[in-house]
């Protein structure tokens, strides 16, 4: 069946549209079922996508809501760098985060799509890679000041030629990284899903036409942009604003303020971050990729949930965001613990159109985001390994019902490394992966639980970096109409002799000693409602489970 191209019929269009979203999908289980590392087999910290020719993202696979909308930068930073010269088989890889990417660990491999010697398309994936070097295993350190310290940084390059990998530039990688076996074995992951994605594009365009895939995923786009629009205008017109704190700098230094006005006229949305404090000297601050992703997925919680997430969303929406705030650093500037800064930018942006649309309210969820890095040993190789593991919280209650206990929250989404995993895989014991009872904040209807999660080190001393947010009281998760807030994330070091070591920092790089615990405690969502309004039957529950 073939179809002229500008004469896509409703039902073409929607089964070439599905067939694109469901490569993007199939991509990512080809990424996971290929992985070498526990961060993308086992956490799911990957995204997979399909992109126009001029890329712009059509289709993405909703794994990490933290690299939505923030691809496409990445593959417009290869075609500004690389145009006329890329060539079919070629594929380029990048994690350069003021080139369109989001920090050095998140690392793009991008390939283009030829048809008849013509790029018509890309297909890309972005996944967290275990280590790319720089000061602390696992490529992170809230301390560090610039992202020379953070890894090795990547403009977009080819990491294959004509089908063929580029041997030289993946010597480089190998010799500037902790985990070379991993690394590597991931990216070819990577490429194996790129080579999925053009696959099925190709099979399309043979199908029905190129003219026909074409006209497909420009309407792909208009259809998201005309859906955000109609979703606005249904929507009062007004304006809201909201803040935030991070507890610091990744320094020490004194809280960071994330501010968001917002205002709606007719179909148009406009964000102002003028408000939010200049870029600091530690690694919190966000580059504009993750902040876009930020609106890309608020925007879309609140306005279009139903929506694919695609480029067309963010025709509706206008952006004040000045160079040199923490939202948009100047380069260098350190970006690596970024996640952080973007959960609080989500929360503020979240609660800024609450402002604006009362009926939108939700208590607020997590963003502590504690997240440890550990230079380990294998217990079955006897090689270094280094170990990443996230733990998230509770969400925050709805007018609808209670939070959920024990996720990753708003733009992360990956899931806790299981236990077995980390056990047979570093030399580092979890002595308990339990929920919190008392860490939500009560109402009508509940927050979700936080979790608490302890880690042994043994067998030898061990290079930690570890971070969170929401260690600072003022700074909890807080409930909305009449809802109480959530408890504040509490992170302890208790040293081999069973002692705590006090005077140490939230955010920290150091050597712990082998029988040390690291124990986190995070923060619980915020309530919904007034908590005497709860009914009797859910207070029954909450007692009989021991939640409260």
């Amino acid at each position: 069946m073939t179809t002229s191209a500008h004469q896509v019929d409703t039902v073409t269009f929607e089964v070439v549209a599905a067939a694109l979203q469901s490569a993007a999908e199939e991509m990512g289980n080809v990424l996971k079922r290929s992985s070498y590392s526990p961060i993308i087999r086992d956490m799911d910290d990957f995204s997979c996508a399909l992109f126009t020719a001029d890329g712009q993202l059509v289709a993405q696979a909703d794994y990490i809501p933290a690299q939505l909308g923030a691809m496409s930068l990445v593959v417009k930073a290869i075609i500004g760098r690389w145009d006329g010269r890329i060539c079919d088989g070629d594929v380029f890889i990048s994690n350069h985060p003021f080139m369109g990417a989001m920090h050095l660990p998140d690392v793009n491999v991008i390939a283009p799509v030829f048809l008849d010697g013509r790029l018509v398309a890309w297909a890309g994936t972005a996944a967290h890679h275990i280590d790319v070097g720089g000061v602390n295993p696992g490529s992170e350190g809230p301390e560090l000041e610039d992202i020379f310290g953070e890894g090795l940084v990547l403009p977009p390059v080819r990491l294959a030629v004509g089908g063929v990998e580029n041997e030289d530039l993946v010597a480089v990688i190998t010799e500037n990284i902790r985990d070379p076996r991993s690394t590597v074995s991931d990216l070819r992951a990577q490429r194996a899903a790129c080579a999925l994605g053009g696959e099925r594009v190709t099979e399309l365009a043979e199908m029905y036409g190129v003219g026909a895939l074409l006209e497909v995923m420009d309407r792909m786009l208009d259809a998201v942009e005309r859906g955000v629009r109609t979703a606005l205008t249904a929507l009062p017109d007004g304006a809201g604003e909201a803040e935030g704190f991070l507890d610091d700098d990744g320094r020490g230094g004194p809280p960071t303020r994330i501010h968001v006005r917002v205002s709606k006229r007719g179909d148009h949305l406009s964000i102002d971050l003028t408000g939010c404090d200049q870029q600091v000297a530690g690694a919190m601050n966000v580059p504009w990729a993750s902040s876009r992703a930020g609106i890309v997925y608020a925007v879309r919680a609140v306005v279009a949930p139903e929506l694919g997430a695609n480029d067309g969303l963010l025709r509706a929406v206008d952006v004040d965001a000045p160079l040199g705030i923490v939202l948009n650093p100047e380069p260098p500037a350190a970006v690596s613990v970024r996640h952080n800064t973007c959960q609080r930018f989500a929360d503020t942006l979240i609660r800024a159109m609450a402002d604006m649309w009362p009926q939108a309210a939700v208590g607020s969820s997590t963003v502590s985001f504690f997240c440890c890095n550990i230079g380990s040993v294998s217990p079955v190789t006897g090689r270094p390994s280094v170990m990443a593991d996230v733990v998230g919280g509770g969400t925050g209650a709805t007018a609808i019902g209670d939070g959920i206990d024990g996720v990753d929250t708003y733009m992360s989404n990956v899931g806790v490394m299981p236990t077995e995993v980390v056990e047979t895989n570093y030399s580092v014991r979890v002595l308990k992966s339990e929920f919190i009872p008392g860490s939500q904040g009560l109402g009508e209807h509940n927050g979700g639980l936080g979790l608490r999660r302890e880690y042994q080190i043994i067998d030898v001393p061990q290079r930690v970096t570890f971070y969170s947010e929401q260690t600072h009281p003022d700074f909890a998760p807080r409930g909305a109409n009449g809802g109480g807030d959530a408890k504040a994330t509490t992170v302890t070091v208790v040293g081999p002799d069973g002692r705590e070591i006090t005077g140490l920092a939230d955010k920290a790089s150091l050597t712990l000693e082998p029988g040390t615990v690291l124990r986190v405690e995070t923060a619980g969502g915020g309530g919904y409602g007034n908590p005497q309004a709860r009914a009797d039957a859910a207070r029954d529950y909450d007692r009989r489970n021991g939640r409260l």
